[in-house]
């Protein structure tokens, strides 16, 4: 009965390690990393030739923003695509709201804050006729660019990142 118990309890023992492991494997939230105008110009300038780029632009105060955000996660998480989600909230609000943000909506792609207050400098360098209005999105890859002002659904954005591949 004594060699039952002991083996009942290391099993349970063995079965709480792993469920602790499990659990502690799972992908941890990004925090934003504060940026300037040379970080959007490099990306814009020299975007990746073997992989796909999807650029989004948009805030955590944003509601349209907000809700396409886990798209851009799901995304995120095949080969050959590398997602930057880039934030324009105020770059004071860095550790105080977009950090919480990431962490409660369990954001894991890549976040930059682009702490550029002339966005009429910058703006058409992301493309041409976009007014600056958010969401907006660029899919580059190489030479090839497309712009989007608008909110993806999950379908919506597989369509336009397939025209890439």
């Amino acid at each position: 009965m004594r060699i039952c118990y002991i083996s009942t309890m290391r099993i349970l023992i063995a079965l709480l390690c792993v469920i602790t492991l499990t659990a502690c494997q799972r992908e941890s939230a990004s925090t934003v990393e504060i940026v300037e105008r040379d970080y959007l110009t490099q990306l814009l300038v020299d975007p990746s030739k073997e992989q796909i780029q999807v650029i989004n632009f948009w805030a955590t105060w944003c509601v349209p923003c907000v809700e396409e955000l886990p798209v851009f996660v799901d995304l995120d998480k095949r080969d050959g695509i590398d997602v930057i989600l880039i934030s324009l909230d105020n770059a004071d609000n860095s550790k105080t709201v977009v950090n919480p943000f990431l962490e409660k909506n369990e954001i894991t792609s890549t976040v930059k804050l682009l702490d550029d207050p002339y966005a009429a400098e910058w703006i058409p360098l992301v493309d041409v006729h976009w007014d600056g209005a958010i969401p907006a999105t660029l899919i580059q890859k190489g030479d090839k660019k497309m712009f989007y002002n608008k909110s993806f659904t999950s379908s919506e954005l597989e369509e336009e990142v397939n025209k890439f591949l």
